[in-house]
């Protein structure tokens, strides 16, 4: 194509589809000036790299011509015999972009032969991820023949923004997107405690790495304690801001068992759970659970002074046994005072009613053998002599 020169050693710009991008845009180019074109995505060019040459005289011609270049598919320069076009040569099927968790999958078709050659299609993260919500780099190609086929970027990660593009090299490209994949459950949230002094549930907050939390589910199943019997159930929703929460008070003698669970719009994700007591609530403020070292010490106690009791009544037991039953065997022993006679003291025998039998017996648990011992024992049997 022949073209006026604007200025010594200039070209002007040609009047192509206007969709045609000039890379550098200017009005007049120099010669042998090389100048990029490409279309807008989804359109192909038959050739993106012209310049403006001085063609040589034709035979029997001595002019000179300036004539717009366009390089071939072996590099070398040709001569522009046509008007250049954008052309719609590539078109996702509608319908059929499918994005999942971990995938996305598109069909597409390509409607201009020569331009579906060496097409390629590329898969790879967008952006930088970063802690704690590091995502792997990938950078998946392919390469795609015919004029039509189905495209699936390998295994993604979920909530993360990969970048499509269908492209012909050296530039052109036919299609490009930006596409996150869709939210999964979250995974369990950590560090789940009982503050014992205010009976309140904590725990750590949540990445929004699988999905945005929009919340926590907390669930309680009680129990007896002592046999593990099933009471009730309870399920308490809460916002995605909130990481702590206290339960209404509890009651004695209960097992309780809370799960915590992340939400995000594809549902509950893990379970991070905590078993305790129930609490002790004393003027409406809670004292904590019963620890199990501290339930272990009072039942130790509670045995030890049980068979304290026992012995100590046994021992009573035995030594009841012991003292005679029937008054009429016993003798209560009267000592006279010496009177400076050859016999020493007259030892008078008399029976002692059952009443004095058992309160002697209960104050003497064992009789002296001698009178000279029972004097020192017990003065009072002396003055009843």
């Amino acid at each position: 194509m022949l073209f006026h020169l604007v200025a010594a050693g200039k070209c002007q710009k040609p009047q192509w589809d206007p969709r045609i991008l000039f890379v550098p845009d200017k009005e007049s180019y120099d010669l042998n000036e090389t100048v990029i074109l490409t279309c807008p995505v989804g359109y192909w060019l038959s050739h993106t790299e012209v310049s403006c040459m001085k063609q040589n005289p034709r035979q029997g011609s001595t002019a000179s011509q300036i004539i717009w270049h366009e390089k071939n598919g072996r590099g070398r320069w040709q001569p522009v015999e046509r008007n250049m076009i954008c052309v719609e040569v590539f078109q996702v099927v509608p319908g059929t972009l499918v994005v999942s968790s971990t995938s996305i999958k598109l069909n597409w078709t390509c409607s201009f032969p020569d331009a579906c050659q060496h097409m390629q299609a590329t898969c790879r993260l967008a952006g930088h991820s970063s802690p704690p919500c590091k995502a792997e780099k990938i950078t998946e190609q392919e390469i795609l023949r015919g004029q039509n086929g189905t495209f699936a970027c390998p295994p993604l990660q979920p909530f993360t923004i990969y970048s499509i593009t269908i492209s012909v090299p050296p530039s052109t490209i036919l299609f490009t997107q930006h596409l996150r994949t869709k939210a999964t459950v979250p995974q369990k949230p950590e560090q789940l405690q009982l503050d014992a002094s205010t009976g309140t549930l904590r725990w750590k907050a949540l990445p929004s790495c699988r999905g945005e939390i929009t919340g926590y589910q907390l669930n309680f199943t009680a129990r007896r304690a002592h046999d593990g019997t099933f009471l009730n159930f309870q399920q308490v929703t809460v916002n995605h801001s909130v990481t702590q929460y206290t339960p209404p008070p509890q009651s004695p003698g209960t097992k309780y068992t809370v799960t915590v669970q992340g939400l995000t719009v594809a549902g509950a994700g893990d379970a991070s759970s905590l078993e305790f007591q129930a609490y002790i609530s004393v003027s409406g403020q809670f004292l904590g659970s019963w620890p199990w070292t501290a339930v272990t010490v009072v039942v130790v106690l509670s045995v030890m002074v049980t068979l304290s009791a026992v012995i100590v009544w046994f021992v009573l037991s035995r030594r009841r046994k012991a003292v005679p039953i029937k008054a009429e065997e016993d003798h209560y022993v009267e000592l006279q005072p010496y009177e400076n006679s050859d016999i020493y003291s007259v030892i008078k025998g008399r029976s002692l009613s059952e009443e004095e039998a058992g309160r002697r017996w209960d104050a003497v648990p064992v009789f002296p053998e001698t009178p000279e011992a029972a004097i020192a024992w017990c003065p009072s049997l002396y003055q009843s002599c």
